[in-house]
């Protein structure tokens, strides 16, 4: 088994035929993008579900465990029924050297789970880039789709908008339908739409997002591809979700107008599915008072943002909550941020968006990830010597953990700072849910 990255279709094809090329078998709704991907996964999940169809869905990386990256109905598979699938798929890698990745054995797994469960249709998370992801087997995909696209992955997918844009598109097939979410980048829109050209898709629908309603109780709407008027709740916070919860109804808007087998699916399924939408650690408020054995709620904000684009919405958000609290207080209206990076991130442009004058940072490590080998932490005096070299002035330091982090952030709650924050990668979010089981 490989333990590094090693982007490349050979070895998951090889895999797959020996496994009777279980993809050609499935429905597919394959997913890439550089935010927003997970939400409108989620979203169109639920809302297949409420349709009354067998759903599966493949996200990356794993919030918890690896097994938990793989769900039918919404519900992950069974740790036993995880271990002997991945185990069986790889005997079959090992016996046949084929030298497959983690990720590729994972991906496998799904695939095969999804068939053997007969789903009604599966929805596809790609883990990095697209063109040349483990998940790019699907040669006729029922719908691509591309979200928001943002400098990430540089390493990998190239150094500005176009090459990422371009690596993206590589999930668009010809003659198959695409869905491109709004993007923030001119560039990368012109991108997507001249691959679609070009690639020979044969829908293309480029997503107008949803406008609040009544942004209090969270009510939005938008124009469906009929142009008529559809009003929803939206469950997840920030106003990204605009265009996320946009995408994910173009889509099934999309899937439904054009395959008969979907036709069923009304626009009340529509409502049901996105308000009943969950996606832990976006934009998410929780209770740590188990963590700190306190008697009184401790509400930390928690973000798995871990790039510049998905850093200006996160602070976007805390701005408007510190705006909210200052029509009730006076008191100071300062952030602490606990944050962990991974190593190619650039955190001096995530740092220097999220930080303000006079805000906190508590800057640690992640735990090892379970399955990512190759996923290293930047270490801590990194990230404290990039924020002491921004313009705002802060107050930092090394914190020697998690749990010790949150027990200083919070024992100066109220007196130096009214929000707490974690953020900067996935990995840390999982390790909070972690300590929270």
């Amino acid at each position: 088994m490989s333990t590094n990255i090693n982007l490349g279709l050979t070895r998951i094809y090889s895999l797959l035929d020996l496994l009777d090329k279980p993809h050609q078998r499935l429905s597919v709704i394959h997913i890439a993008g550089t935010n927003g991907k997970g939400s409108v996964s989620a979203y169109i999940d639920q809302i297949i579900i409420k349709s009354g169809f067998k759903t599966a869905r493949f996200n990356s990386p794993h919030l918890i465990e690896p097994y938990d990256s793989i769900r039918i109905n919404g519900q992950p598979i069974q740790k036993d029924d995880y271990n002997k699938t991945y185990n069986f798929i790889n005997s079959i890698n090992s016996n046949n050297n084929i030298g497959a990745s983690s990720f590729e054995l994972l991906t496998a797994t799904a695939i095969w789970w999804f068939d053997f469960q007969k789903v009604d249709l599966a929805i596809i998370e790609v883990g990095l880039g697209g063109r040349l992801d483990a998940t790019n087997v699907f040669e006729s995909p029922n719908i691509s789709i591309i979200t928001s696209i943002g400098m990430d992955h540089m390493n990998f997918l190239g150094n500005n908008i176009e090459s990422i844009s371009k690596e993206k598109a590589g999930i668009m097939k010809t003659g198959c339908k695409v869905v491109i979410a709004p993007q923030i980048e001119q560039m990368a829109e012109i991108t997507l739409k001249k691959c679609s050209e070009d690639i020979g898709c044969s829908h293309v629908v480029f997503v107008k997002p949803a406008t609040w309603k009544s942004e209090m109780v969270g009510q939005a709407s938008m124009e469906l591809l009929d142009k008529t008027h559809f009003e929803f709740f939206i469950p997840l916070k920030g106003d990204f979700q605009l265009e996320n919860a946009a995408t994910a109804v173009s889509a099934i808007d999309l899937l439904r107008n054009t395959e008969p087998k979907f036709s069923i699916i009304t626009n009340d399924y529509i409502k049901d599915g996105i308000t009943c939408a969950q996606w832990s650690g976006r934009l998410q408020w929780i209770d740590v008072s188990k963590i700190l054995k306190s008697t009184k709620t401790t509400q930390l904000l928690v973000d798995g943002a871990h790039n510049p684009s998905a850093a200006k919405v996160l602070r976007n958000y805390v701005d408007k909550q510190l705006q909210l609290q200052n029509k009730e207080i006076t008191k100071t209206c300062n952030v602490c941020w606990i944050f962990a990076a991974t190593r190619e991130k650039d955190i001096s442009k995530i740092l220097e968006l999220l930080i303000r004058n006079g805000d906190s940072l508590f800057a640690i490590n992640f735990t090892d990830v379970e399955g990512m080998p190759w996923v290293k932490c930047y270490d801590p005096q990194v990230i404290l010597d990039c924020a002491n070299s921004l313009e705002s002035k802060i107050n930092s330091k090394v914190v020697e953990n998690l749990d010790e982090a949150l027990r200083q952030a919070f024992a100066n709650y109220d007196e130096q700072y009214r929000i707490i924050v974690l953020c900067g990668s996935l990995y840390l979010v999982s390790d909070l849910f972690r300590m929270l089981q």
